[in-house]
């Protein structure tokens, strides 16, 4: 039984067997590239692999002679190798010894951000790719093992000189990272990946970072046994933005065996969303902190999510453990762009508790629609979340924006229930599902408003003498089964 799968048991819930056919949770198999036999060595190009040395015209060279010469490895020998915006291209490997180390070298040696006619749309970081620690464009069949991959003298902001980025490809197929590691400033991206496909990720560790991997807008990923530490923004984010003036359908996503760590969202879709998602599933990971969520789902820019599955998933500490949002910012040239959905949804085998470092505050789960785009379809099942209660009677009566300056969970401020928050969803199913609190809460476990289909089955929720555990407002076709506190009824 692998590691996550025991945490869950350890904490009382019951994982259900299921077949692999009928299991949206098993590893896809997505084809990796392969090479020919052949080896270019990088210091037969010149490099030095000194530290001191500008090594990026000699990387350049070995990887042009390798891919023209039919493809094959570029190997890097033990030594510490000094460039910036090293050129990848295809049928290429890079393979770096154990002792091998690439880093960015002086900010001058990058190449400058080249213009993006739709940088309006995104973040600087996104709009621009050439300055990267290394970067390719339409390129297929290239692989990155062993070794280290450091930022070195890469920023976490964005400036029109030097580098943001360590690995960048846009419109890529057939990618491989294997065995690396990130030790120290990652910058804003350790890896950006837009429009790629075929892509796997296999046991990659992130020591320091802003965001650890950024999917824009990608298909057939996989990755696994990777661990994330120290981030400061979003540690696996799924998105979809509009750099290549286009929108960009996002599928079949899957992620499994992590741990990872983050001052923002652990597991997170957007805050880019202009193109679809489809078919996406996380599952034994475990989040050792989140400042913000554990499990995001932010639908920001006129895409639609519709197919998600997270399954054995252990939250040590967040700020919010599960958040569900719609805003109306469509962010994006799409001139027929509307308000995007959120459906379709399924968590099963959740557990969360403890308040993340450096946070005062753990707010409430949320699932928040818009009156003109509901969250469908979502089902909550085997889901124990432990707070830290506290909250006041006082507290509710608060209505949190529906349009927030913001896309994040502390954008909503307090909400007025203990254990979710719920506004403008249909069909939701919560099976097996309990809230806990370290100090007694006083507002309602659940407080729900229009919402379509609502089935509570075994909703568990301890609360003071006097304190409801549903508050409902236009609540359609209700159901509630085996709830301590509520009555039986369907209607």
């Amino acid at each position: 039984m692998n590691q996550i799968s025991s945490l869950a048991l350890a904490v009382g819930l019951a994982l259900q067997p299921v077949h692999a056919a009928e299991n949206p949770c098993t590893p896809p198999n997505f084809p990796i590239p392969k090479f020919p036999d052949k080896i270019y060595q990088v210091k037969d190009f010149g490099a030095e692999g000194d530290g001191v040395t500008n090594d990026t015209p000699a990387i350049n060279k070995a990887i042009a002679a390798c891919s023209g010469g039919g493809g094959g490895t570029v190997h890097f020998p033990a030594g510490k190798y000094s460039a910036a915006s090293i050129h990848i291209m295809s049928n290429v490997r890079l393979l770096l010894d154990q002792a091998a180390v690439i880093f960015g070298g002086p900010m001058e040696n990058f190449d400058p951000p080249e213009p993006n006619p739709f940088d309006q749309y995104q973040d600087f970081g996104h709009s621009h790719f050439h300055n990267s620690l290394m970067w390719g464009e339409n390129i297929e069949n290239f692989a990155i093992e062993g070794g280290k991959l450091n930022g070195g003298s890469i920023i976490r902001g964005d400036s029109p000189k030097g580098g943001d980025k360590l690995v960048t490809v846009v419109m890529g197929k057939n990618l491989l990272f294997r065995n690396v590691t990130h030790d120290e400033k990652g910058g804003h991206f350790i890896y950006l990946l837009n429009d790629c496909e075929n892509v796997t990720m296999d046991n990659i560790r992130i020591n320091q970072s802003r965001d650890g991997v950024d999917l824009m807008g990608c298909r057939n990923v996989q990755i696994s046994n990777c661990r994330f530490t120290d981030c400061a923004d979003d540690t696996i984010g799924v998105k979809s933005d509009y750099a290549l003036g286009r929108k960009i359908l996002t599928e079949n996503i899957y992620v499994w065996d992590c741990y990872l760590e983050s001052r923002c969202n652990a597991l997170q879709f957007g805050s880019e969303t202009a193109g679809d998602f489809r078919n996406c599933n996380f599952w034994n990971i475990e989040v050792g902190f989140a400042g913000k969520a554990g499990i995001g789902m932010s639908m920001n820019d006129g895409g639609v999510i519709d197919g998600v599955n997270f399954r054995n998933i252990v939250i040590r500490g967040s700020a919010s453990p599960i958040f569900m949002f719609i805003s109306d910012r469509l962010r994006s040239g799409d001139p027929n762009k509307k308000i995007g959905k959120i459906k379709n949804v399924h968590l099963m085998n959740v557990t969360a508790k403890g308040v993340p470092a450096r946070e005062k505050t753990v707010f409430t789960s949320t699932i928040s629609g818009l009156p003109e785009s509901s969250i469908e379809n979502v089902t909550i099942e085997n889901v124990k979340i432990t707070y830290p209660g506290g909250g006041l009677a006082s507290e509710a009566d608060i209505v949190p924006p529906l349009h927030p300056e913001g896309f994040s969970p502390r954008n909503l401020g307090r909400r007025p229930a203990a254990g979710f928050y719920i506004r403008h969803a249909k069909n939701l199913v919560f099976k097996n599902v309990q809230c806990e609190f370290e100090h007694p809460d006083e507002r309602p476990s659940i407080v729900a408003s229009d919402v379509d289909g609502f089935t509570l089955d075994g909703f568990e929720a301890p609360k003071p003498a006097g304190v409801a555990t549903l508050r409902q407002t236009n609540v359609k076709n209700l159901t509630t089964r085996n709830c301590p506190g509520l009555p039986e009824s369907e209607r």
